[in-house]
């Protein structure tokens, strides 16, 4: 399937951990703002709230959307190669960005991407799967790779890659230490941009 407005195939990207170095930018936030002492290998289940953070879900969502405004949030790096990657997919593919974050930081997420990946991006959708603000609804990765005909979803969090490879997408997974556990059927393991640029070429580009 392709993006109808230029005729190039779709390929839908994470944001978080995956254009952006996210979870070590809050964790230097996070140990600066709230006295901890966390490391990034710590995040092998960054969703466990409590035995991670030490604090519940509700308090969590709160202190990510004070990382999100803040101007901590817009000194954080992007992935190491993601820049020079996604300049030479955007020149033959149409990358929308499938985000989990809510629409209420969209402000300050296109800030970042404007800064770093200026005008590389078709399109960003915000699913507000994650600390959406109360009646918002979210929508599914699945939902809306259909919708946009992505030929592949790159994602670093487990659970949106099994949903989204269930529904015969291909998932490309960033390694990182909170999804070792196993890779499910329809996603394939990466270990760097190089690696994301690769798969493309072989089985987008010349299918």
């Amino acid at each position: 399937m392709k993006d109808r407005s230029n005729n190039k195939k779709v390929i839908a990207v994470d944001f978080d951990d995956v254009l952006m170095e996210f979870n070590a930018g809050f964790l230097d936030f996070h140990n600066s703002v709230h006295g901890t002492t966390l490391t990034f290998d710590q995040l092998i289940n960054y969703d466990n709230w409590e035995v991670v953070y030490g604090c519940d879900k509700d308090t969590m969502t709160t202190r990510a959307k004070s990382f999100y405004v803040s101007a901590e949030h817009q000194l954080v790096e992007p992935v190491a190669g993601a820049v020079n990657a996604i300049e030479k997919l955007s020149r033959s593919h149409s990358l929308q960005i499938v985000t989990s974050r809510p629409t209420s930081v969209r402000e300050h997420t296109l800030e970042w991407l404007d800064r770093h990946f200026p005008e590389l991006f078709h399109d960003f959708h915000f699913t507000n799967i994650y600390a959406a603000d109360a009646g918002t609804k979210p929508r599914s990765k699945s939902e809306v790779c259909r919708e946009i005909g992505a030929v592949v979803l790159i994602d670093d969090a487990l659970r949106h890659a099994t949903e989204v490879a269930g529904h015969a997408i291909p998932v490309l997974l960033p390694d990182r230490p909170w999804n070792r556990t196993h890779t499910p059927a329809g996603v394939t393991r990466v270990h760097s941009w190089s690696d994301i640029v690769d798969w493309v070429e072989t089985n987008i580009e010349q299918a």
